[in-house]
């Protein structure tokens, strides 16, 4: 949370665009999602994920994606990563 508020605060101060998307850890399609730009409304009591909204994102066929890697780095010298192959 220092990093995230930190970064939050830096953006306010230069006045660039400070929105953020909040999403619950625990909830799928959608439901609990919301955009803030004041950081007094992200909740420090509840376990959510918070990123920085993208408001012109990438689309394909008119949609918005996701891609979901699970990845390992098991050693960065010599780097060593495994990719899950679903």
């Amino acid at each position: 949370f220092p990093d995230f508020y930190n970064e939050f605060e830096k953006l306010r101060a230069a006045g660039d665009d400070n929105m953020w998307i909040v999403k619950p850890s625990a909830s799928s399609r959608g439901r609990g999602i919301y955009v803030v730009d004041d950081i007094s409304d992200v909740p420090i009591d509840e376990d959510c994920i918070v990123s920085k909204y993208i408001s012109n994102p990438l689309l394909i066929n008119n949609l918005k994606f996701d891609l979901r890697l699970y990845v390992v780095v098991t050693s960065f010298e010599p780097l060593k990563i495994y990719l899950y192959d679903e």
